[in-house]
């Protein structure tokens, strides 16, 4: 039957265009994932200042936040969830744990990011009841001799 075959047609492209899609979410994931840290230009904007700040993100699309908290060096984790890419530009984090936010933790972020090369990404996000978007800078981490 012509018909029935049409649908089936139709069917089969609709499906095969969803799957393109699912996949290029998880290769935006795939991207995304690895030890980033955190940087931002010094005041004088002479050059760029890597904070003791780390993000990782990892291919189970968990995600966790830490950073060196006093002058012994202790390290601690500030946040830690979930991320699904949801966009070439977007993610989602759910936040599971926060102990500099409190109040995120059940929440949803959205986080708008931009890849400007492999290893550095801007991103902007709005917390509750902030005033203004946040915009931070992260470099991927390497396995290699620093210069």
């Amino acid at each position: 039957n012509l018909t029935t075959m049409k649908k089936s047609v139709s069917l089969a492209l609709l499906l095969c265009l969803g799957l393109g899609a699912h996949a290029d979410k998880i290769k935006n994931a795939d991207k995304l994932c690895g030890i980033w840290q955190q940087v931002q230009q010094a005041k004088d904007g002479s050059r760029v200042v890597r904070l003791p700040v780390w993000k990782v993100m990892q291919t189970d699309n968990h995600f966790s936040t830490f950073l060196i908290a006093n002058e012994q060096a202790k390290s601690i984790i500030t946040n830690r969830g979930e991320f699904k890419v949801t966009s070439d530009s977007t993610l989602i984090e759910y936040v599971k744990g926060s102990i500099t936010d409190p109040e995120l933790v059940g929440k949803s972020n959205k986080i708008t990011y931009k890849l400007v090369d492999d290893d550095t990404m801007h991103i902007s996000y709005k917390l509750p009841d902030a005033m203004r978007e946040g915009h931070e800078t992260w470099v991927r981490l390497k396995l290699e001799i620093p210069e």
